[in-house]
């Protein structure tokens, strides 16, 4: 089957940039995808108590952005956007869409501490695809706290459970929602027993921008 590894991936997002899909559509219809997953899955979202974690970069975008549309057509029963970083430090895509959740007036806050026992669903979107290594510092804390501190939570990852290196500590997801195509640390030990049950959904990407690559298999 056809596997990404994260350079490929991104050359796929640039391409298809180029191709004239904006990226802010992108990331809105990588949103939409996990929103259904969700709507599907977790039925009715209006009883689930929701906390979504947010790093800084387009995954954090990714995040933001089903935050906002959990808030506007779901209303759940308490949905917590938590932000790893400053919003000054959000760039591109990521502060557009921190932007609109904020305009829509969904609350976010920085912290987990108020809201790990009684969460039932965590969505996590702190670190993507773009990973260069193993997850250290402020960011493996946090990875930390998800894996341990919401014990009756389900874990839903925003295209790859956050930190997803062979030589370091991730989010240990019960569910993956990724884009595209699966992707290379997905599929192979040790990634693939921390992804769970991995859902590959369509962004608006034309599948001729890697089906015709010799390079993208497993």
């Amino acid at each position: 089957m056809k596997v990404l590894t994260a350079a490929q991936m991104r050359d796929v997002d640039r391409r298809t940039i180029e191709l004239g899909i904006p990226g802010l559509i992108l990331m809105e219809n990588a949103a939409s995808r996990v929103v259904e997953f969700l709507a599907s899955r977790f039925a009715p979202l209006r009883d689930q108590r929701i906390v979504i974690v947010c790093g800084k970069g387009n995954n954090g975008g990714d995040g933001l952005a089903v935050a906002r549309q959990l808030f506007i057509r779901f209303r759940p029963r308490a949905l917590d956007v938590v932000l790893a970083h400053d919003p000054a430090e959000f760039q591109g895509e990521a502060a557009d869409n921190y932007l609109m959740l904020r305009a829509c007036g969904c609350p976010v806050c920085f912290d987990f501490e108020p809201r790990m026992q009684a969460s039932t669903l965590l969505v996590d979107a702190l670190l993507g695809t773009g990973l260069s290594g193993p997850a250290r510092g402020r960011a493996l804390d946090w990875i930390r706290t998800v894996n341990g501190g919401f014990p009756l939570a389900s874990v839903v990852a925003v295209d790859t459970p956050s930190g997803l290196h062979p030589g370091g500590e991730s989010v240990r997801a019960q569910f993956t929602v990724t884009f595209t195509a699966p992707k290379v640390e997905q599929v192979l030990a040790p990634g693939c027993d921390r992804t769970g049950e991995l859902i590959v959904v369509p962004i608006g990407s034309p599948a001729s921008l890697w089906e015709n690559d010799p390079n993208a298999w497993l």
